[in-house]
């Protein structure tokens, strides 16, 4: 026979519906980091400034970005910021009112749509320029965003996670 559980603690059991909006919120911010990770290796290894205009890698190297941006990096924002606002809806007068929370959100706010146009105008630079040294500026520039962008999220999700006082 199995022996019965007593519970001296008084911890009622389950947690409610956090750990399922938690769940797909994780996976989509590891898809949304790792595919800009994924996209800046692939840039790097390619070395896209060294290829010719006309050389068919170069297409080759935009295209797969371009896909990797489009089908794999905003569906992963979009279902982050999505289970991310549930959360923040199950207990959002407590949370607006940490400082760290009011930091995290200006933050999103300024790293998701500046690394997304800047790196846009890049992009579509590198790819209706006929001149290689604007284009290849252009390529460095787009780098460069993307790094901001690993970095950016990186900063909010240290900030989510250790979630300092801020002199509150």
């Amino acid at each position: 026979m199995a022996e019965s559980y007593n519970n001296i603690y008084g911890r009622k059991g389950g947690r409610g519906i956090r750990p399922w909006l938690l769940i797909p919120k994780i996976f989509g911010l590891v898809t949304y980091v790792g595919g800009f990770c994924a996209v800046l290796a692939l840039w790097i290894s390619s070395d896209f400034t060294s290829l010719d205009l006309t050389d068919p890698r170069r297409a080759l190297v935009l295209h797969q970005v371009s896909r990797i941006l489009v089908y794999l990096i905003v569906p992963a924002a979009i279902t982050t910021i999505l289970f991310g606002v549930l959360l923040l809806l199950q207990h959002p007068k407590v949370f607006l009112g940490r400082r760290w929370m009011q930091v995290k959100l200006i933050a999103l706010l300024i790293v998701i749509p500046s690394c997304h146009f800047y790196s846009r105008a890049q992009y579509t630079q590198i790819k209706t320029t006929t001149e290689k040294n604007l284009s290849d500026a252009a390529a460095r520039k787009f780098q460069g965003a993307i790094i901001a962008a690993i970095t950016g999220s990186a900063a909010v999700i240290v900030l989510g996670r250790i979630k300092p006082r801020l002199g509150q």
